[in-house]
């Protein structure tokens, strides 16, 4: 027996999961925490921060940010009176408005199906809005602490960019459901399986080598055997898809952080100074994180789908209705779009256009129930699945035949590659 928790029940705990994620991200980012400068080099919270403002209701921001500025205060060893408390709650919420700014322009702004221009206008938007506010924030902070104004200004806008470039990508491949779904079968997971360790035991060497010969005589094979990790994890993400590649990123991620955070790796060269070692390692993570992007948008288009549609190949689920009394015939497994759907809420029409989107039941409606000359072949909608999301399904046909003397409807509904706007 399902067991349904109340909406209000489900959103407090995904907002607080989104808070622990953010902690955890804050925690993982002083690792490279340079004790000579007074801004932290690079900063996963801003990718956390931005992939929930991507991802949230709009009605969810200002408890985000709220919950957002309060992690970063638990961060911040320095605060021990209320006054510092306040000075640090005040300084966190103005580190907020960036994060928020990049979400909305991606929202506002993205080409609605069209992934290069959404992570276009994603990275652009980060540079951007990341430069303005090191130049406000990190400027404002050097002004009145009386610090270097152009070290503080860069290591915050360095710091930004590398957290949101690789901390969303990493975020967004466990909650974007967009793309493909990658293969249950046991020789797709043993290959990915495989992968994961080989990119762990790779990584490992090569960042944690201790040895002299391929610093001093192989230099730049050392060098260039950093690209492998890279590699693997892009293969991971094609066997695995955007889960198995965040993994690798979170996988990449690690063992890069635990070496570099005992001056160890590649990057750890001769006549560099730390930080600018760091700086090589978070352009080297954030490259990859960059790189499994466009994986991710490759890999997506060049599923096959209808160009008018978006419908995914397939055979999909077919159905009967009957128009004189409202009920439907499933000939397949509806769970498969659904996921757990109980074929006693969609055996009827009415049943059916309480999970449809308000904005598409008229619509769906008419698709059915007009005469078959004036309906259109093929129908794109948006239905509630019981994770309480949106999904994208085309009614394909809805061709009207005659069954024992009794008009009947048979049609089809499919997943669509495309997103309505909701």
């Amino acid at each position: 027996m399902k067991t349904y928790f109340p909406s209000w029940l489900q959103r407090t705990f995904i907002l607080l999961l989104w808070g622990m994620v953010y902690y955890l991200s804050g925690l993982i980012s002083l690792k490279f925490d340079d004790p000579n400068s007074a801004i932290a080099i690079v900063w996963f919270p801003s990718g956390v921060a931005v992939a929930a403002f991507l991802s949230a209701r709009w009605r969810d921001y200002p408890v985000l940010i709220l919950i957002f500025a309060l992690m970063s205060v638990l961060l911040d060893e320095a605060w021990q009176s209320v006054p510092i408390f306040v000075t640090t709650l005040g300084y966190s919420l103005l580190a907020m408005p960036a994060n928020v700014l990049i979400a909305w322009i991606v929202r506002r702004f993205s080409r609605a199906n069209d992934d290069l221009h959404v992570i276009l206008l994603w990275i652009c938007t980060t540079f951007i809005v990341s430069l303005f506010d090191a130049l406000l924030v990190g400027g404002g902070y050097a002004f009145f602490t009386d610090q270097p104004m152009t070290k503080t200004i860069w290591n915050g806008f360095v710091a930004d960019v590398t957290g949101i470039f690789f901390a969303t990508t990493v975020v967004m491949g466990f909650v974007n459901k967009r793309g493909p779904a990658a293969s249950a079968s046991w020789p797709t997971r043993l290959a990915g399986l495989a992968l994961l360790l080989l990119l762990c035991a790779a990584t490992a060497f090569i960042f944690g080598y201790k040895g002299t010969w391929l610093r001093t005589e192989a230099a730049a094979l050392y060098f260039a055997l950093s690209c492998l990790p890279i590699v693997l994890t892009m293969m991971l993400s094609l066997v695995w898809g955007n889960r198995g590649g965040s993994i690798g990123l979170l996988a990449l991620g690690a063992i890069v952080i635990h070496f570099t955070d005992q001056h160890q790796g590649p990057f750890f060269l001769r006549g560099l100074s730390f930080t600018e070692s760091l700086l090589l390692a978070l352009s080297y993570l954030s490259a990859a994180a960059l790189l499994i992007v466009f994986v991710r948008v490759l890999r997506r288009s060049t599923n096959r789908f209808n160009p008018d549609t978006g419908r995914l190949a397939g055979n999909g689920v077919l159905y009967r209705l009957e128009p004189a009394t409202g009920v439907f015939n499933w000939e397949n497994d509806l769970s498969s779009l659904l996921g757990s759907a109980s074929p006693d809420e969609f055996n009827t029409v009415e049943r059916v256009l309480r999970h449809v989107h308000p904005s598409d039941r008229e619509k769906l409606r008419q698709h059915w129930f007009t005469p078959a000359q004036s309906r259109h072949s093929a129908l794109i909608f948006r239905i509630k699945t019981n994770n309480d999301e949106w999904l994208t399904l085309v009614d394909s046909g809805g061709v009207a035949m005659s069954n024992g003397g009794a008009r009947i409807i048979v049609g089809n509904w499919q997943t669509s590659h495309y997103d309505l706007a909701i």
